[in-house]
């Protein structure tokens, strides 16, 4: 369906669900909340530590602050898979800092 794309992932952060070099299916915009799904973000000032990357496949987590009639995030949790790597902490983020790309629907196969 429109908004559908496959991608290479590249990396062991979200070994084993997510093996190195796998091809994935996305879905974009992401509709709903975010939260508990693996996603493919853009980070704006910061990198993935594994591949040195602005963009990274991890699963999306986050604390929010009311602010009035709204809301705001006090922080964003990108977590891997693997407990051998550590998450990408986001701390005030706020929507500029990152964006979030698509979800991963599934893996289709390695390389």
């Amino acid at each position: 369906r429109p908004g559908m794309f496959v991608a290479q992932v590249v990396g062991k952060s979200m070994e084993p669900g997510i093996p190195d070099g796998s091809y994935c299916l996305f879905s974009s915009p992401v509709g709903g909340t975010r939260l508990g799904k693996t996603v493919l973000v853009q980070l704006r000032d910061a990198a993935d530590p594994e591949t040195g990357e602005r963009y990274t496949v991890k699963r999306y987590e986050s604390e929010k602050i009311a602010a009035d009639d709204s809301w705001r995030h006090a922080k964003i949790t990108l977590k891997p898979t693997n407990p051998e790597f550590r998450p990408i902490v986001l701390n005030g983020a706020d929507d500029g800092e990152l964006q979030v790309i698509a979800e991963m629907i599934e893996v289709l196969g390695q390389a």
